[in-house]
């Protein structure tokens, strides 16, 4: 369901409104008028994250440098809870 603008034709007041798609007209929220008509409102922009190749190379550069890191990490902790578990069974179940 898309948000559409409106104005109320009887006291001009302009609101949006969550409506099914190609409704042209809902309830003003001011004076509870039906009386309003759809208003056509410019589209949103291209969403840029990045803007240019050079700063396209250096995301991808840190997105490398942090997933390294966190693989990393991943793995010694791994390792260390291995380490624990083997020193836990030699010495005698941990009792």
């Amino acid at each position: 369901m898309p948000i559409y603008e409106f104005e109320c034709e009887d006291c001009g007041a302009e609101f949006e409104d969550l409506v099914a798609a190609g409704t042209e007209a809902a309830p003003c929220p001011e004076c509870g008028s039906g009386r309003s008509r759809r208003r056509f409102s410019a589209p949103a922009g291209p969403y840029k994250l990045v803007k240019t190749p050079g700063a396209a190379r250096q995301q991808e550069a840190r997105n490398a440098k942090l997933k390294a890191a966190t693989k990393a990490r991943f793995k010694e902790t791994r390792r260390k809870q291995r380490e624990a578990r083997a020193a836990r069974k030699k010495g005698g179940g941990g009792g």
